[in-house]
């Protein structure tokens, strides 16, 4: 038997015309997006994750798991891997 053809697209298309599931969707792309960054910037500044770790203060393996999408660490830990890189959170209107 065949296997049917499945359009993604479609699917997401429909699955977002949920307001709950859109919402909830665009919070954890917003999550990704930020780690994107944070990754992006460490390997631009061409640092380690252990250097990025002892100037954050905090552990390598939390560094892992951000990057890893394993886990997204609390608002303390964000700000000290922010404040690691040499950056600031900004909040700007959209």
């Amino acid at each position: 038997m065949p296997f049917e053809k499945v359009s993604i697209k479609e699917i997401l298309d429909k699955e977002l015309s949920n307001q709950e599931v859109s919402y909830h969707f665009n919070q954890v792309k917003k999550e990704y997006e930020l780690i994107e960054q944070i990754v992006l910037v460490r390997k631009k500044l061409n640092i380690t994750q252990s250097e990025l770790a002892k100037k954050a203060n905090v552990s390598q393996q939390a560094i892992s798991r951000l990057e890893n999408e394993k886990h997204i660490p609390n608002m303390d830990t964000l700000l000290r891997i922010v404040d690691g890189l040499g950056l600031k959170l900004v909040l700007q209107e959209r």
